[in-house]
């Protein structure tokens, strides 16, 4: 009998082998049960998190939207404010004018001007006295009608404004009109005040507006060589073939500047639109939205090497300037040869930016470009002239030759050698050449003029100036001098310089040889104003605003006399801003000055930041940060602080421990937790701060140390809020004017 089975023996049925398949799939899914339940439970905190972050991304918008509108709000009423002053006066100007009932002629009137301009012709003898006068009255119709022009609501060039700058031109032609009578008067009455020692006319006019200092050479002394004004410290030096020729030297010095302006390159050059300018120079369609154009990424925080271009103090030379535009101009013609390039590299000369191209005018080597070099210490007229016969006695009799002749220049030396001039001066021949024949050297090739001045006692000169030349028919300042002749005392503040022409000339400095700054500071002093200090490349100035007005602050020591005429004295912040420039101190950048300068230029809107700073400037103080020309052009750094006010006085600086870093973008602003002593860079927030919209209301809601209570922030908020808006709109133009905080 067989035996039993496991299960018959005991009564029980053992496992069988498919029993762990069915654990394994009960297991799995209660995995999956699990895993599910987890997704799900993922899903739902994902979404309640997203929701979260949805809402406190609305509320952060509306934060945000609710402070640009408040800053809105607040710079439009500083501005409406303004704008209404500024329309109400150009409203009541025509009425003013014409209520003065003075006599004066109305100089948008071009009838009246006219009949100014001919009745002022029509004097007949022209006294000095009495044309120094006329000047006065023509130079404020100048004025007036630049004043007009410049407060014109658009720069567009319309039927008005041409008539007003042709009207300029025409009394400024009139007024050297006017000049040159009264001279031609003063040189037929030479022989009644020569000079005792010398026989010669040495005499000097001094006006507010101008100086004619004129010699004439009635003694004819073969051995003379050089005649100064002491005076007016100004020498001049004539080549032998002029000692004996009837001639006059004039040099009339004016305040003024009657040339610059017609220059090409006086202001900045226009800016066209893309396609236009595209279409107009290559003749090819505009880029369309198809084709790729490179971009540079804002959020880099890299720089072209302008390192071959520039000079040691961040400013781009002249001589970078003149390579790159040789460089386009090789590039251009390699282009004409390798039609196979790219159509956009083969039109090099054409800057294509974002919305615009700018069109640079070439210029020849010797011209001046005036938006790198500014005329200093007004103009100098250099005239060699013909001298009229004068008055002889005879037998108690003076007789006096009536001559209906203008003023006549003498060209030099052609007049002189050719015989133009009258007799004396043909005989004053070169030896081995006979009268009245053709020269057999150019002018250039004949003994040159000397000249030898003391530089204006009211501009400062940080380097050697820079001797122009104006050409009439080119409408330029030219460097025309004798190569290599060019001494400068700096010590005495003299020049000395020889050229083979007479003319107009000027004396220039480099418009940007202080910038780009070191440094600035704007530092509350009391209500409603404010101290500026700008450390520059070279100079340093200190410029107080209080209320409306502007002063240029001397320093403590060793203050330039140079510019005592401008210290301590309050005027508007445009008179300041154009008094400083003609003295030399120039810290105003122009807004092609970026050509010239090497800096790191923001794509954040400075202009706003410059607006929300003059709105705190009476609580808060701004300076510079290190790590703004470290960081990338989407960002701006600067250092601020609380200005606290004591009962009595305020006080004169910031402790080192208030001030504190923000970094400022387009869509935030906060206080970084670095500070200027540390060495590398973080954007990280600092602790207890928090994202604003914009810096204005960063530092009002930014805890002040020391004031748990908030009273003390609460003082400043309410001391910002109350500033007189006028004083606002006045330190915004000059922080405007100032650009600080890109070219520092």
């Amino acid at each position: 009998m067989p035996p039993k089975s496991p299960q018959t023996r005991s009564g029980k049925s053992t496992p069988t082998r498919g029993k762990p398949k069915e654990d394994e799939k009960l297991v799995d899914e209660e995995e999956e049960k699990l895993r599910v339940e987890q997704e799900e439970k993922e899903r739902r905190e994902k979404e309640a998190k997203m929701k979260l972050e949805e809402k406190r991304i609305s509320a952060l918008r509306a934060i945000r939207d609710q402070q640009e509108s408040e800053t809105e709000q607040e710079l439009r009423i500083v501005h409406a404010t303004v704008e209404k002053v500024i329309n109400d006066r150009r409203a009541n100007a025509e009425w003013k004018r014409f209520m003065k009932c003075d006599g004066r002629p109305d100089p948008t009137s071009v009838k009246e001007i006219n009949t100014f301009i001919a009745l002022t012709k029509d004097k007949g003898k022209k006294d000095i006295n009495v044309v120094l006068d006329d000047a006065k009255l023509i130079l404020s119709l100048i004025r007036e009608l630049k004043f007009i022009l410049k407060d014109a609501d658009s720069d567009e060039e319309t039927e008005t404004t041409a008539n007003h700058k042709q009207t300029i031109l025409s009394l400024q032609d009139l007024l050297i009109t006017q000049y040159n009578e009264a001279t031609l008067k003063l040189l037929k009455e030479a022989s009644y005040e020569a000079d005792s020692e010398t026989g010669n006319l040495q005499k000097v006019i001094k006006d507010a507006n101008e100086t004619l200092m004129l010699w004439g050479n009635l003694n004819k002394n073969p051995r003379f060589k050089a005649f100064e004004f002491e005076s007016e410290k100004f020498q001049f030096e004539l080549p032998k073939v002029l000692a004996m020729a009837d001639i006059a030297v004039r040099v009339l010095k004016t305040r003024f500047d009657h040339y610059s302006h017609q220059c090409s390159t006086c202001l900045p050059q226009k800016k066209k639109t893309e396609v236009a300018a595209v279409e107009e120079q290559t003749g090819k369609e505009p880029i369309t939205e198809k084709e790729e154009v490179p971009k540079v990424d804002a959020g880099e925080n890299k720089e072209v090497d302008d390192t071959k271009s520039t000079t040691t103090d961040g400013r781009k030379s002249a001589m970078s300037a003149v390579s790159n535009k040789e460089e386009k101009e090789g590039g251009e013609e390699n282009a004409e040869d390798k039609p196979d390039r790219d159509e956009h590299a083969a039109t090099p000369e054409i800057k294509v930016e974002s919305e615009h191209v700018e069109l640079e005018e070439i210029l020849d080597p010797d011209v001046v470009d005036l938006r790198q070099f500014t005329p200093l210490g007004g103009v100098y007229h250099l005239d060699l002239l013909q001298m009229p016969p004068q008055p002889k006695v005879v037998r108690g009799w003076t007789l006096t030759q009536i001559i209906n002749k203008p003023l006549t220049n003498v060209t030099y030396p052609v007049d002189i050698v050719a015989g133009k001039t009258p007799s004396r001066a043909a005989s004053a021949a070169p030896e081995g050449r006979e009268e009245g024949s053709s020269p057999s050297k150019t002018s250039h090739e004949q003994p040159p003029i000397g000249i030898t001045m003391s530089l204006p006692d009211d501009v400062m000169f940080f380097e050697e100036p820079q001797v122009a030349m104006w050409d009439h028919t080119d409408k330029h300042w030219k460097n025309t001098t004798v190569p290599d002749s060019t001494t400068y005392d700096e010590e005495k503040r003299v020049i000395s310089f020889k050229t083979n022409e007479f003319g107009v000339f000027c004396l220039m400095q480099d418009t940007h040889l202080n910038m780009p700054f070191q440094s600035w500071e704007l530092r509350p002093k009391g209500t409603d104003a404010v101290v500026l200090t700008v450390t520059a490349a070279i100079a340093e100035a200190e410029i107080e605003i209080k209320g409306t007005k502007c002063r240029l602050n001397p320093p403590e020591e060793d203050s330039p006399k140079e510019l005592s005429h401008i210290f301590d004295k309050w005027m508007s912040v445009d008179e300041l801003i154009q008094g400083m420039r003609a003295a030399g101190v120039n810290l105003f950048p122009a807004s092609d000055s970026r050509k010239f300068v090497s800096i790191q230029e923001k794509t954040v809107d400075v202009d706003q930041v410059y607006d929300q700073m003059a709105i705190l400037s009476t609580a808060f103080a701004f300076q510079w940060s290190k790590w703004n020309s470290d960081i990338i052009k989407s960002r701006i750094a600067i250092q601020a602080a609380p200005f606290y006010v004591a009962d009595d006085s305020s006080r004169a600086s910031v402790p080192d421990d208030d001030w504190s870093t923000y970094l400022i973008g387009d869509d935030r602003t906060y206080k970084l937790a670095l500070t200027e002593f540390d060495n590398d860079f973080s954007d990280e927030i600092a602790s207890g701060s928090f994202y604003h919209y914009d810096l204005m209301h960063a530092m009002r809601l930014s805890p002040v140390r020391d004031d748990p209570d908030g009273k003390i922030l609460a003082s400043l908020n309410q001391r910002s809020r109350s500033a007189n808006r006028f004083y606002v709109d006045t330190v915004q133009t000059l922080l405007r004017a100032s650009k600080i905080i890109s070219f520092s």
